[in-house]
């Protein structure tokens, strides 16, 4: 399945690729408007994505030519738009077959998690998703250390289970985190994984004894290096 960007930010792909790719789908980008219209028909996008700000004139065309050839229920049109998006455009963006209209600041983990929540609402996923999940042996060094959000002293401990997407946190000591509760966010927290160290956030998912951790935002490259030391552990991610 394709997702198909047209946006200014040459960073915007890679980002993209990262959340993405590994959930199966390929990702192109089109910094030239009038290029992606050229493409359009051969590339046949299941997912588009226009950024509003970037061609405040040319997205509406761009909409207009895709649902020329593809139903709302065949390709996901999305617009990436400012906080201040008018109205007005918003009922434009309705009239033309828009389906979603999303914030454009899309860097973190929680902002790619509930973008594919609300995609997956108009087309079925890839088949085969493929997060695969590690589970370090012990000969394997992937620990996590934070600071307790409410008693401010240092966690430590190991994951059990680890993907991209979040993993399972058993503590050094099971007292550490007897008062967690689901919800928190975990602020800054360090994550030895192999040769790479980590800084993230991460949301408590549930607290049985062990943590079920949600990733929420990585700092500088950091998701990408966790995909990159887990492809040395796992077939396919």
């Amino acid at each position: 399945m394709i997702i198909m960007l047209v946006g200014n930010d040459p960073t915007l792909k890679k980002r993209f690729q990262s959340f993405f790719t590994p959930l199966g789908y390929s990702v192109i980008q089109y910094s030239r408007p009038l290029k992606a219209m050229d493409n359009m028909d051969e590339v046949a996008p299941q997912i588009l994505v226009c950024c509003t700000s970037d061609y405040p004139r040319h997205w509406k065309l761009i909409i207009k030519q895709l649902r020329e050839s593809r139903t709302r229920d065949e390709s996901v049109a999305i617009l990436a738009v400012p906080k201040d998006f008018p109205a007005e455009e918003a009922n434009k963006a309705a009239f033309l077959g828009v389906n979603i209209l999303y914030p454009e600041r899309m860097e973190t983990l929680e902002d790619f998690q509930e973008l594919n929540v609300r995609i997956s609402r108009y087309v079925t996923p890839p088949e085969r998703p493929q997060f695969n999940t590690w589970i370090p042996g012990k000969e394997d060094k992937v620990s996590f250390i934070f600071r307790h959000p409410e008693e401010y002293r240092m966690v430590s401990g190991r994951f059990t289970e680890l993907n991209p997407a979040g993993g399972v946190f058993r503590p050094d000591d099971p007292a550490d985190i007897q008062e967690l509760k689901t919800g928190t966010i975990i602020e800054n927290g360090s994550l030895k994984a192999g040769d790479s160290l980590l800084s993230l956030n991460a949301r408590i998912i549930r607290n049985s004894g062990t943590l079920s951790l949600a990733f929420v935002e990585f700092s500088d490259d950091g998701f990408q290096d966790l995909l990159e030391e887990m492809n040395m552990h796992v077939s396919t991610i």
